[in-house]
Formats: C-alpha cells, sequence, structure tokens
C-alpha cells in the first residue's frame, strides 16, 4: 500500500490556560443530589471464548460497519473480523518492512492500546491513539472506513505533552492511556496510573476534538475526573479500554504485576465497570477517588479469568442487560474474545 501521509499541528503554547474555555463542571454537587445517581449492581457470564493465534496483542476493540476491528499493540496492522469473529481482511497502518513476524520490538512499537468510531460529515473513522508512554507511543493513526481504509499517520507528541501537564505527570513513562470512547457530545480517554496514582478520566467536547485532530484546530478544553477500583492479590485494577453507550461508560480493567508502562507482567484479573456518566460531578477531587462498581470477568467454566482484557465494545442492550465483546492480550503473541453477557441493575 502507499505510505500514509503524516499530519502534523501547529499549536499554541501548550498551556492550560490557552485551552478555549467552557462552563466549569467540577463545582460541588448540591446537598442530597448524590442520591440520584443509582449505584449499579453488576453481573457479568462468560458465553462464548475465542482463541486467535494469528492475530498478536489485541488491545483495541470497536464495531463498525458491520464488522470488528482489532488493533495489536506491538503490531502495524488493523484487523478485520466479521459478524462471527472470524478474520477476514488486515490493513497495514504503516510500512511494514522489517516487522519480524507480525510483531515490532517493544522499544520502538507505537503501542497503539485504544481505538473508538466516529463520524466526521459523510465519513465513517476510527480513531487509534498510542498510550504515550514513550516518544514512539505518542502516534495516532486515522482510518476512513468510508474511502477504502485510507490511512493518515498523526504526530500528536505535543497533545501528549499538554495532557502531562494537565495531569502533573513529570516522569517519563507515567502518561498511559489506555481507553478511548466518543459518543456525540463527549470524547473519554482512560489513564491508568503507576504506583499510587487514581484511575483517571479525561473529558473533552467531541467537535472540539474532532476539530483538533482533523483540521489542526485548537488544543481541546479537558476535565479530569478520578475514580477507585478494587485491589486483587494486592494489587489495585488499572484501566485498560472504554465504551460509552446511553449514557454509561462502560469500561475493562486488569491487575498486571508491571513494573512500569513499557514492561509485561503477571496477570491476576480482568473486570468490566460501569461508570455512571452524571456521577462525574462528583469525582473530581483526586484525594477521594469515585468507587465504581465492576464485576470480575469468569472464564467459560466459570474459574476466574486471568486474560488481560484490553478493550470492549457493547452491541446492544435489552433493559438491563448488555452483550458484550472484549478482547485480551496474553503478551505472547496471540489474542482472545470473549462474549459476556452483563447485568446492570
Amino acid at each position: 500500500m502507499k505510505h500514509p501521509y503524516i499530519l502534523y499541528f501547529l499549536l499554541p503554547p501548550l498551556l492550560l490556560q490557552s485551552c478555549k474555555s467552557r462552563p466549569a463542571e467540577a463545582s460541588a454537587p448540591e446537598s442530597g443530589a448524590a442520591a440520584q445517581v443509582k449505584q449499579l449492581n453488576l453481573a457479568a457470564t462468560t458465553t462464548h471464548k475465542l482463541f486467535y493465534d494469528a492475530l498478536p496483542s489485541a488491545s483495541g476493540l470497536e464495531h463498525a460497519e458491520g464488522a470488528f476491528y482489532v488493533v495489536g499493540d506491538d503490531s502495524p496492522f488493523l484487523y478485520e473480523l466479521n459478524g462471527k469473529y472470524e478474520q477476514v481482511r488486515r490493513h497495514a497502518l504503516f510500512d511494514t518492512t522489517g516487522v519480524v513476524q507480525g510483531r515490532i520490538p517493544k522499544d520502538v512499537k507505537p503501542d497503539l492500546e485504544s481505538m473508538a468510531a466516529f463520524t466526521y460529515g459523510r465519513d465513517q473513522m476510527l480513531l487509534l491513539l498510542g498510550s504515550g508512554a514513550s516518544q514512539a507511543r505518542t502516534k495516532g493513526y486515522l482510518v476512513n472506513l468510508s474511502e477504502k481504509m485510507q490511512v493518515q499517520e498523526l504526530d500528536l507528541k505535543r497533545f501528549y505533552t499538554f495532557l502531562k501537564q494537565v495531569l502533573k505527570l513529570e516522569s517519563e513513562g507515567q502518561l498511559n492511556l489506555e481507553g478511548l470512547a466518543m459518543d456525540k457530545v463527549y470524547t473519554y480517554m482512560l489513564q491508568r496510573p503507576l504506583g499510587g496514582g487514581t484511575n483517571t478520566l479525561l473529558r473533552f467536547n467531541s467537535d472540539d476534538f474532532k476539530d483538533f485532530i482533523l483540521v489542526g484546530g485548537e488544543m481541546p478544553a479537558v476535565a479530569v475526573y478520578h475514580f477507585s477500583l478494587p485491589q486483587l492479590g494486592g494489587l489495585a485494577a488499572g484501566f485498560s479500554g472504554a465504551y460509552a453507550l446511553n449514557g454509561r461508560l462502560f469500561f475493562t480493567a486488569s491487575v498486571e504485576e508491571a513494573p512500569n508502562a513499557i514492561e509485561d507482567g503477571e496477570v491476576h484479573g480482568s473486570y468490566i465497570g460501569v461508570i455512571d456518566l452524571r456521577a462525574l460531578p462528583y469525582a473530581t477531587d483526586a484525594a477521594q477517588p469515585l468507587q465504581v462498581p465492576v464485576v470480575q470477568l469468569n472464564d467459560v467454566e466459570g474459574a476466574p479469568y486471568v486474560g488481560k482484557v484490553e478493550s470492549l465494545v457493547v452491541l446492544k442492550a435489552e433493559g438491563q442487560t448488555y452483550q458484550v465483546v472484549v478482547v485480551s492480550d496474553d503478551d505472547r503473541g496471540h489474542s482472545e474474545l470473549l462474549e459476556v453477557e452483563l447485568s446492570a441493575e
């Protein structure tokens, strides 16, 4: 394929004060209003599991135009699955020369950890983002599904520098974006913490974010929210994927004994959780992160699932029951897909 053209941004100084101003949403809620946000009880049943020998390191999943798209964090390809989850095509995101066995070495991989679908005019797009954990991981890719899978490479170094300033991250490797979701109003990014940090949600106005990504508009304003997830084996769970639907942000989280955002570690288990987006005003204090409901994933046999779940899509809802599809990475060049029935009462 032709080499993708590279889209660079000329941006103003990356100071939070330079962002477009929008009405503040971080003010304290009125007394008693918290009772209006229902605490959900979650239950999850894994009904089906598939193994992919030739799809490495699944890290992002999206459903668009009747197909499933999977990206791997060390793969140069975007994988296309049909409605039966069968791999039917793979699309090169960039030059694959020198890629060995479909995988890119850890120190130079773009680490594409998240993906979301959105529309822009008449075009259906996929946006893939690197984690930002190193200089090699500050790229993104736009895939135009309406224009024969046309690919644009995005240089996002300045954007990630801006996010590190917002999150007050001073050291290389602390930024670790793992989830991306978009709806008609907002764009959501999930930051997976290292050490004692909180799981963090970054929220942007979607129109502003699209203008920034697609036409080099102003840096979009961002609101920041903090969440507490459970521990497993003495280790806290961390965000790994996101999907927005009907006023809820569905997310995956995993518990991995990794020394930093670059290296892999032993995986102890994974979760699915739900953030009621009406509760965001209660999640503005990093010192008091909001606890959100989660449920640990089991294997089809009922035992705890020990794979590293990385992303999800919610296919449909029937009342408070959702059909969810998740993908996981085994860190050995393979991937799995799980069908999950999620109840959120």
